[in-house]
């Protein structure tokens, strides 16, 4: 895994384009760069003890039909993705930071 995950605290929810702004706008112990997780990356962490809640969670990947959705992950034991339309404000962010 070359990204880390922020922590559970700075768990917002949000629309998909809030969302995007404030991964852009997070700083972390003074770490700055956070994005919202691709839809690949959150299948690796489906995979990790992340510490994920129950939820979906909204991943920067739009859906190549749709303008209108973008990709999700669902947080639990069992996981899975999915799809929302980017205006549901009750999906949660969890920011991701790519490390060099």
């Amino acid at each position: 895994m070359n990204f880390e995950i922020a922590p559970k605290s700075t768990e917002i929810e949000s629309n998909w384009d809030d969302a995007r702004l404030y991964c852009f706008t997070l700083t972390i112990d003074g770490k700055t760069g956070w994005r919202l997780p691709t839809k690949k990356e959150l299948w690796i962490l489906k995979e990790s003890d992340n510490d994920f809640a129950i939820r979906w969670y909204w991943s920067s990947t739009e859906n190549e039909n749709c303008d209108n959705i973008a990709w999700c992950y669902y947080g639990g034991v069992t996981g899975g993705v999915g799809y929302n339309f980017k205006d549901n404000n009750s999906i949660c962010v969890r920011a991701v930071r790519s490390i060099d």
